[in-house]
């Protein structure tokens, strides 16, 4: 009996710490449905019937269908912003030195950081791309799935950005 109760007791804090999840979802879960900010959670499931929709996007399609997932945090409250910087709260928690994300773009100006990050997946590909906006317009956008960064490229092309794709 004792036994049972000294590794109840040792298990109850590793229990808590898996339900909080990443620093991404505790950010999310601190400011989801807070006044002055807006949350869009959009699932797999959703995004799969977009991919059925329009079939002469087949590129689109066949990248959404991939998608399990995508998240939008962002500030609306210039008030709000002030006080606030995602990038240095996700700093604070580790998430930058313990997750393995990969810098694939960065833009700093002033107090504002912008940055794109990357989760290497399966086979060359992704299984998250992050876009995190700390400063004047916080911003925090996780899309979860199979990305494959040859479809990133076709669908900027697609979409005359400007950027050279293969």
């Amino acid at each position: 009996m004792k036994r049972l109760l000294i590794t109840l007791v040792l298990l109850i804090p590793l229990l808590v710490m898996a339900q909080e999840g990443t620093p991404i979802d505790k950010l999310f879960n601190k400011y989801a449905n807070r006044e002055g900010f807006t949350t869009v959670n959009i699932s797999g499931k959703l995004l799969s019937f977009f991919s059925k929709f329009d079939e002469s996007k087949s590129d689109e399609a066949e990248m959404l269908a991939k998608l399990s997932g995508i998240r939008i945090l962002s500030v609306e409250n210039k008030d709000l912003n002030k006080g606030l910087n995602f990038y240095k709260e996700l700093e604070a928690d580790g998430f930058f030195k313990n997750h393995n994300y990969e810098v694939l773009m960065e833009v700093t100006e002033k107090d504002e950081v912008v940055r794109f990050y990357g989760r290497s997946g399966e086979k060359g590909k992704l299984s998250e791309l992050l876009l995190v906006v700390g400063g004047n317009d916080n911003t925090l956008i996780s899309i979860r799935g199979v990305i494959d960064p040859d479809d990133i490229g076709k669908i900027t092309g697609s979409l005359d950005l400007g950027v050279k794709t293969k």
